[in-house]
């Protein structure tokens, strides 16, 4: 699976230079709290850790079929010549007493200003989107880790701890894939929507059931 990966990022950035479309599609990267629906949430307790996965091509035909039209913001990650497939949404500390999504941590540090471009621009090959990058780590990196570098490596590292499917099978196929692969998820439940994968870890990075 190293392999595959490797394979499917070199060819994603040998026909298209990351540096030269970061440029071209998201000069403006920033995240702003004002403009989230959920708002922030500084005292909600860190109980574990989720794990998003998405299947880049479902993830981009979804959006296609949405608006008509790829966003710019995420050409990079939907031009056909990119050839992505899993790749990190997101790594988000949870609230074990959650009942929606504003009961999880959320902004803890508040509004923080753009992050280096040279950071994000070497979490690309798994994580494709500057804004997606900046976002992440704005509304949950920052409530459990103490730089922006800590956190990528941590979705890097589980990222690429993981054997995935080189496509997206159906729900059963893909559960069973995954625990096949990977034993150390034999025994916990993981959460698959229509795109995305979600494991869960607790808070010394050991998998554990996600909420159901």
């Amino acid at each position: 699976m190293k392999h595959f990966k490797t394979a499917l990022f070199a060819s994603a950035f040998g026909l298209l230079s990351a540096t030269s479309l970061a440029h071209s599609f998201f000069a403006d990267y920033d995240t702003h709290l004002k403009d989230d629906p959920f708002g922030e949430n500084r005292t909600a307790p860190v109980d574990y850790y989720m794990l998003s996965l998405s299947y880049s091509p479902s993830f981009c035909a979804a959006t296609q079929r949405k608006y008509g039209e790829i966003p710019a913001n995420l050409q990079y990650q939907c031009n056909p010549k990119a050839h992505f497939g899993w790749v990190v949404h997101g790594l988000w500390p949870q609230n074990g007493s959650a009942k929606r999504i504003s009961d999880h941590p959320r902004f803890c540090q508040g509004d923080l200003p753009p992050l280096p471009e040279k950071l994000i621009e070497q979490y690309l090959p798994i994580s494709p989107g500057k804004k997606l990058l900046q976002g992440e780590w704005e509304k949950h990196g920052a409530c459990a880790f103490r730089t922006a570098s800590d956190y990528f490596y941590m979705e890097k590292a589980l990222f690429n701890s993981l054997k995935l499917p080189p496509n997206k099978p159906n729900k059963r196929q893909l559960i069973a894939y995954l625990k096949q692969h990977n034993p150390q998820l034999k025994h916990v439940f993981i959460r698959v929507s229509r795109s995305e994968i979600h494991i869960c870890y607790n808070k010394k990075w050991r998998p554990i059931d996600c909420q159901r």
